[in-house]
Parts: structure tokens; sequence; C-alpha cells
């Protein structure tokens, strides 16, 4: 009996122990991702704060940017926020669903991300007929479907492969059977990763042909031709600049700190799956892309959603113009007559 009961207690010990390890090694990681999440729901809060109390903010457009940034806050609520409790407790629901809530809420970003680029492709390409096109009724489905869609891709393995090898010894199965995997990894990031950013590199790239095309034509009918040739091109160079800059920084921001992570991670997938003699050579390019995808990369990708909020309030003008005006309105009104503060301080002293 007393060899049970100090063998059992040797176990707890050493659970407690290993957990304590655990967490003094991801503290870091920890830290990271806190500061990442409290700040992904203080800019995804406050974009769908802004669109929802003002009426006149209530556009097809913004409609994308609502349902983007609750995909953002969601992201931070139940991924980022709760990472700690994941790391000291690997019985809990959440270490089981963390990386399908992961990749879920990731890929609707980049779901909404194309959604908003195919719009306004559309707006250039067939202006005549975008309210035929772009209305409320097709937003909804599109943007319903993107939710339903990306749902049933993440959540996929956890409901068929992993939950095989799930019981009550082993609550926190993070991989099934490897070809399982591997198959599942590398069509979920073609998928839902790189398909997405294709889309948004045609759509983005077209809009851009097209309106430098108009800002050319726009130029010519302006200027006459004994205007000077240099100065000509330096104006239109503005002016294209200034056209193109608000494509460049999103589209640039969201390659930037998530296309390295897809491609590092696919690479080791894909490598890493070869027989041991087409795999040998190389082994280096193997560790070096899964140390990458695993630390460094993957934080950088997950700083997104915190980000993206940002730009688009940045550029979009509405938005800008009710935060300008929001931050100048006063929080209460200080009255000027010697009537109107009797009345205040008879109503302070009256609470």
């Amino acid at each position: 009996m007393d060899n049970t009961s100090s063998s059992r207690n040797g176990t707890i010990q050493w659970i407690n122990g290993s957990t304590s390890n655990t967490f003094l090694r991801q503290l870091p990681q920890i830290i990271y991702y806190e500061i990442i999440g409290f700040t992904a729901l203080l800019t995804n809060g406050l974009l769908v704060y802004i669109i929802i109390t003002r009426r006149n903010l209530w556009k097809i457009h913004n409609v994308k940017l609502c349902s983007m940034s609750i995909s953002g806050i969601l992201f931070a609520l139940l991924f980022c926020i709760p990472y700690p409790s994941v790391v000291l407790d690997n019985t809990s629901i959440l270490c089981y669903l963390q990386s399908s809530l992961r990749n879920f809420l990731m890929s609707c970003i980049c779901f909404h991300l194309a959604l908003v680029a195919i719009g306004r492709a559309i707006t250039v390409a067939i202006p005549f007929r975008y309210s035929q096109l772009v209305n409320r009724r097709n937003t909804w489905i599109c943007l319903v479907l993107i939710w339903i869609v990306t749902f049933v891709g993440s959540f996929y393995p956890v409901l068929t492969f992993r939950l095989l090898k799930r019981n009550a010894k082993n609550l926190c199965v993070k991989s099934g059977i490897a070809t399982d995997e591997l198959i599942y990894n590398i069509c979920f990031y073609l998928f839902y990763y790189l398909s997405p950013l294709v889309v948004m590199l045609i759509c983005h790239g077209y809009t851009f042909y097209i309106a430098l095309h108009h800002i050319k034509i726009i130029d010519d009918q302006e200027h006459s031709a004994s205007d000077p040739i240099e100065k000509r091109k330096s104006q239109l160079i503005a002016k294209q600049f200034r056209a193109a800059k608000p494509v460049i920084i999103i589209t640039g921001t969201f390659i930037i700190l998530t296309v390295p992570y897809i491609i590092c991670s696919v690479v080791w997938l894909i490598l890493g799956s070869l027989p041991y003699n087409l795999r040998r050579p190389f082994i280096p390019v193997i560790v070096n892309s899964l140390k990458a995808s695993n630390y460094g990369l993957r934080e950088l990708a997950f700083a997104y959603p915190a980000i993206n909020p940002l730009l688009y309030m940045w550029f979009n003008r509405d938005i800008c113009r009710e935060i300008r005006e929001a931050w100048k309105r006063p929080m209460v009104q200080i009255p000027h007559s010697r009537t109107e503060s009797f009345d205040l301080h008879l109503a302070i002293h009256s609470l």
C-alpha cells in the first residue's frame, strides 16, 4: 500500500515538474501570444464597434470588414489569450482543438481578404453590373459560405482520423496517422492559404492595372502638349503611387507576414514525406524550414489579425472620418450660460 501511494505521489510530482518546465520553456511565446491576443481584441473590437454603431457605415464593403474582424476577435479569444491554459493543462478541450481553431480563424481571414479583392476587381471591371453582383444578398451568401467552408476544412481532422486516437489516456491528440496528416496539411495549405493569396494577387493586380490606365488617360486630357515632358512624368508617377498605395501596403503586409510561414510549412511537409533515399539530400532544408516555421515565422503570421484592422481603418475614408469625429467630440458638453450651470449643479447634487 505504501509503495503504491509513494509511486503515485512520485508520478504526480514528475507530471507537475514536467508541466512547470514546459511552461517556463514556452514563457516568451506565451507572453507574445497574450500581447497579440489583447491587441487583436482591441483593434478588431474597435472596428466592429465603429461599423455597428454608425448607420452610415452599414455598407456592403464594411459588412465584409465587420465579418473579418469578428474572426480576428475569435482568434484572440479562442487561440491567443487561452494559450497559457493549454500549456499548463493538456487535458483541456482547447488543447485538442487548438490547431483546428487556429487554422479555422486564420483561413477565414484569408478568404475574407480574397472576397474584398474580388469586390474591388468587379467594381473596376464591370462597374455597371456591380450592384447586381455585389448586393447584400450575394454578400451574405458569400460570408456564410466562407465561415462554413473554413470550419469544415479546419475541423475535419478532429472529427475523423484524429478522433480515432483520442481516449481517456490521450485527450490532447494533435496528430493522427502520418499519411493522413500529410495529405490533409498539403491540401489545406494549398487550398485555404495559397488559393486566397493567388486570388488577391490577381484581383489587386488587375485593379491596379486598370487604375493606372485611367490615370494616364486623365493625365493626357488635363495637360496640353506644351507641358514639359519630365514634369508630366513626375506628376503621373506621383498619381500612380497614390492610387497604388493602399493596395501595396495591405497586400504587401499580408504577404510579408504570412507567406514565409506557409512556404516553409509546405516545404518541410512535402520534403519530409519523401522516402529516406530521396529525403537525405534535403535534410538541412527540412530542418531549417521546420525551425523557421515553428519558431519565428509562425508568430509573425499570427500577428496579422492584430494589424489587419488598423490598415483597413486607415485607408477607409468613412471609418477614418468617424474616428476623427468621435475623438474630437467631447464626452460631456460643458454649459456656457449661468442658468445651465445652475441646472447642472442641481442635477449633480440630486444624485
